[in-house]
């Protein structure tokens, strides 16, 4: 009995120890499994886009998970701030996060600094800021936006963020939300302080992208105001000295309305761009959406939308042959440039009128570009005077029936009016006022005339103050085009001239591109193309040439120069054989 009852104890030992040894070979195989899983998980490779300032297009091209550019590929998951929804977010293919960090037990008794994951009006979370940036540190390769909702978060959570980029743990962009300005429908002052915001940001986190935004009111079936002119001009003074990335969140039910602002404000820098979102119950349009995106270069907007507006809106989005609508005051990029393309791919188009009168149409070369219409004014019998377009060949037609002409022509072409009668200035404006109101005037419109004033007044030019003032009153939309007039160029563009076009266009909300000619640029001092296009951002430069001025040879080191000067900014009205040499040279160099 004995000897059974030590065979049994030593058999039991025995199992104990094999299970035992079982279970710690499992656990040394699960420990190393995901170790392993984790080393070998695929990595940002490319350190330029690894880094917390980098690029959110640049950093998910490195992954592999986008194949372009393009901001609509960009996919978001909103309000991941409990345990529960932060886990389901890291385990589902977005590619962004978005989550809400305020200071737990904000405002109350009970208010510890402590920064937690909760959109107001919840105050305490199950998820700290720590441990939300740690999950998704460790276990994914999303990249983050947090939404500020107090500026007493704000703080300790940079120098949370500060001390996990320097242990090298923040290989991503990270974005840093708040509204900072009182935005559309907002009856009181709800926004956190911008200027202190902006402040902690550079002292504590300034490897951040910033994305400050504006507080807004919708109400469905109510009454509701857009964005304005003076809300986007004061973000602009906000942020336009900052280094960083800066990325605007808009409203996408109110985008549309004030696109004339955001088009503007797109152009003031490279490093920005807009995130349009949209509320729960908003009613975003699909045709808002797409002519937003017809009207900006692909990177420059990304979209954080709700289903099925999000889908339907990809489907059209990305169908080559859909039909575009254009902002008329917008830039020639991405309608007949691309994005920082050569400004020597856009051909000016001289059309032809066949016919008189009533009957007459307009008959345009087979190429795509600017059409060029030299507007004057008929005088009638009885009525109004109407502005008129005349051709080379002496025909002419109304300028409301060559546009509603023009609206029905396919292909991609911009029109670049200029007024060759001073007293055709307001009633071409207003024709354009109204076809823009009935839709059929979707493409970018050039307004140009030659000015006359300061250093430069000649009697008979359109003056320069009367230009930019019948524009701003009665059709803004449009980019404007002065010209200096030739009775004063006899010494090419002087300095006294150029301060004076300078001063006139200071300030211009407009886009401008100065007319200049090739031949007495050639004779002016150095430095005119550059000084003119530091007017603006938004300022382009036209180098125009006629055959009567002179062969192509006449012009070719000065036509040269002028592209050097900046690629994209500088556009040729050329005969076409001397456009065909030019490019010939550009090839050569």
């Amino acid at each position: 009995m004995a000897y059974l009852k030590e065979c049994s104890n030593k058999q039991t030992k025995w199992i104990i120890a094999s299970v035992a040894s079982l279970i710690l070979v499992c656990v040394i195989g699960l420990v190393l499994c995901f170790t392993l899983q984790k080393v070998t998980q695929p990595g940002c490779e490319q350190d330029a886009a690894c880094r917390p300032d980098a690029d959110m297009l640049d950093y998910l091209l490195s992954l592999g998970q986008i194949s372009q550019r393009d901001s609509l590929l960009v996919t978001w998951y909103h309000a991941a701030n409990s345990q529960k929804e932060m886990w389901a977010a890291l385990n589902s293919n977005i590619m962004v996060l978005e989550a809400d960090v305020t200071v737990e037990g904000l405002n109350t008794a009970n208010e510890t600094g402590l920064p937690i994951m909760a959109h107001p009006p919840a105050i305490y979370s199950d998820n700290t800021l720590q441990q939300w940036l740690e999950a998704v540190l460790d276990n994914s390769q999303k990249g983050i936006k947090l939404d500020f909702k107090s500026l007493k978060a704000v703080g300790p959570s940079l120098d949370l963020l500060q001390r996990l980029t320097k242990d090298g743990k923040v290989r991503r962009p990270v974005w840093i939300n708040a509204d900072i300005l009182r935005g559309p429908n907002v009856p009181i002052s709800v926004e956190i302080n911008a200027t202190r915001f902006l402040a902690l940001v550079q002292e504590k986190y300034p490897e951040a992208t910033l994305s400050p935004g504006w507080t807004t009111l919708y109400v469905p079936l109510f009454p509701n105001s857009t964005y304005t002119r003076a809300m986007v001009e004061k973000m602009q003074k906000l942020v336009g000295a900052l280094p960083q990335r800066v990325t605007f969140p808009v409203r996408a039910v109110m985008a549309r309305a004030a696109w004339p602002h955001f088009s503007w404000l797109l152009s003031q820098s490279d490093r920005y761009s807009l995130t349009l979102w949209q509320g729960a119950s908003d009613p975003v349009s699909v045709d808002d959406l797409l002519y937003i995106r017809d009207n900006c270069a692909t990177h420059q907007i990304y979209y954080d939308l709700f289903e099925p507006v999000l889908s339907q809106f990809k489907q059209l989005a990305m169908n080559a042959t859909r039909k575009r609508s254009y902002y008329t005051g917008g830039s020639l990029i991405p309608l007949l440039q691309l994005p920082r393309g050569d400004g020597l791919s856009v051909m000016w188009l001289v059309p032809d009128i066949q016919g008189n009168g009533t009957t007459a149409t307009v008959q345009l070369p087979d190429k795509e570009g600017m059409i060029l219409l030299n507007v004057g004014l008929q005088e009638l019998t009885a009525g109004d005077p109407v502005p008129i377009v005349r051709a080379p060949g002496g025909r002419v037609l109304t300028l409301e029936s060559c546009l509603l002409q023009l609206a029905t022509h396919p292909g991609r072409w911009g029109i670049h009016l200029h007024i060759a009668q001073p007293i055709a200035l307001r009633p071409s404006l207003a024709v354009l006022a109204h076809l823009s109101t009935l839709g059929h005037l979707p493409r970018p419109v050039w307004v140009g005339a030659t000015v006359s004033h300061g250093s430069f007044v000649v009697p008979g030019h359109v003056a320069g103050k009367e230009l930019l003032t019948a524009v701003a009153e009665v059709f803004p939309h449009v980019t404007v085009a002065p010209g200096w007039p030739e009775e004063v160029l006899g010494s090419g563009y002087g300095e006294q001239l150029l301060t004076d076009m300078l001063e006139l266009c200071q300030g211009l909300w407009q886009p401008v591109s100065f007319q200049l000619q090739a031949g007495l640029l050639g004779q002016s001092m150095a430095g005119v193309v550059a000084r003119l296009l530091a007017a603006s951002p938004r300022a382009t430069v036209t180098v125009e040439h006629s055959s009567t001025g002179g062969n192509y040879t006449s012009v070719r080191t000065v036509l040269l120069a002028a592209r050097a000067v900046d690629r994209t900014r500088v556009y040729y009205r050329l005969p076409q054989s001397y456009r065909e040499d030019l490019l010939a040279d550009v090839g050569r160099n």
